[in-house]
């Protein structure tokens, strides 16, 4: 099973283990940035703030579908669902 982000043009999402890499990655950038923002912009830390919740949620949202893509993966997934 395909789970697409955003539309049907989002990035194919296969299983968790490539979103697990990708959210290491931005967690290894965003920090940084945002550390660099707040310094150069102390006054924007309401705004920085609102970014970081939005960045963890869209991580969250990445992170449930690669969960469903890798556990519909298999057939078996869709049969015990048909049987609750």
């Amino acid at each position: 099973m395909e789970i697409r982000m955003d539309s049907q043009k989002g990035t194919k999402v296969i299983g968790i283990d490539p979103i697990v890499a990708e959210i290491q990655q931005r967690l290894q950038a965003h920090p940084k940035e945002w550390l660099k923002a707040l310094e150069k912009n102390p006054s924007n830390l309401a705004n920085l703030e609102q970014e970081i919740h939005r960045a963890f949620s869209q991580m969250a949202d990445r992170v449930v579908a690669g969960l469903l893509a890798q556990a519909t993966a298999d057939s078996a997934f869709a049969d015990a669902a048909k049987k609750k």
